[in-house]
């Protein structure tokens, strides 16, 4: 089954290599629409999380709205994830334009260890390799493809795109290793995840956890945090948005690296208000302490 999958991969790469753009988008929106009316699970979940943080302020109708861009967004991070295999710098280029690029390349002037800070939003797919091609060898917390053709394929792409993936067993090692050899770290805050591993944070007026993990690093390690986002603007047109960096002190209490994970969560829960359709909420954000919304 492996193998078939495989071939199917190449086969849709092989299309979008041949095909012209306006055909491409079709046929993503449409697998997108696909996606929409088969695929329930995801929407209940969509919805379950719209309802929490929107409840009445947003009709149902613009909340089918953002759950279809959210799906289209989710399809077009796919598609980037099979062309940048062996997409040259050049045209990631002409997708991707940079704003309040000088606070990247100042932290870099000064060879600070820096933390980039997201979520799942906009195209993160081509955010990573952009970044680590343009400006700093990017270190990443992932896991292998259960396809072993098709990660053998990633895991190439990957070396030459300046990204190493690190996988969740050891990843702390493999981070600070990272850190202390110049490479930029870059984490996402916008998963549930297990109590150990996480602070509580108010994300959208209800309860959530969130990894630690960003401001921990940082504490121990003299990094700075650097929050960015990836925004569509329509297909294969970005913006990477740098935001201020944030100094953080050297051995934080728990109350202290709780209050900076709280700002983290500020800072993704704004971009998403300013913007809800980038953002992948076929996630069950909320089900550490809400997991009944998940369940009608």
């Amino acid at each position: 089954m492996d193998y078939i999958i495989y071939l199917l991969y190449r086969f849709f790469a092989f299309l979008f290599h041949i095909l012209p753009k306006t055909l491409i988008k079709f046929l993503l929106d449409f697998i997108a629409y696909l996606g929409y009316v088969f695929d329930r699970k995801h929407y209940r979940i969509a919805k379950a999380n719209l309802d929490l943080v929107y409840g009445d302020n947003k009709s149902d109708k613009a909340k089918q709205t953002i759950i279809k861009s959210s799906l289209i967004n989710m399809v077009y991070n796919l598609y980037e994830f099979m062309v940048l295999q062996r997409e040259s710098f050049e045209k990631m280029e002409q997708k991707m334009s940079v704003e309040n690029e000088e606070i990247v390349l100042k932290l870099l002037e000064q060879d600070k260890r820096i933390i980039t800070v997201s979520g799942h939003y906009g195209c993160w797919e081509l955010a990573l390799p952009f970044f680590a091609i343009k400006y700093n060898p990017l270190t990443i917390i992932s896991r292998k493809l259960n396809n072993k053709y098709i990660n053998d394929i990633f895991i190439v792409a990957r070396d030459r795109q300046s990204l190493e993936m690190c996988e969740k067993k050891g990843a702390a090692k493999c981070i600070v290793k990272a850190l202390k050899t110049g490479r930029t770290v870059a984490l996402t805050i916008d998963q549930s995840i297990n109590s150990k591993q996480s602070v509580d944070v108010d994300f959208f007026g209800h309860k959530a956890s969130q990894v630690d993990s960003p401001v921990r690093l940082a504490s121990k390690l003299d990094a700075v945090i650097l929050p960015l986002f990836s925004i569509r603007d329509g297909f294969e047109k970005h913006r990477l948005v740098f935001l201020e960096p944030i100094e953080v002190a050297s051995n934080m209490t728990e109350e202290e690296i709780q209050k900076l994970s709280q700002k983290l969560s500020d800072i993704l829960e704004k971009q998403i208000k300013e913007k809800p359709e980038d953002w992948f909420w076929q996630h069950r954000r909320w089900k550490l302490y809400n997991p009944e919304m998940y369940q009608k």
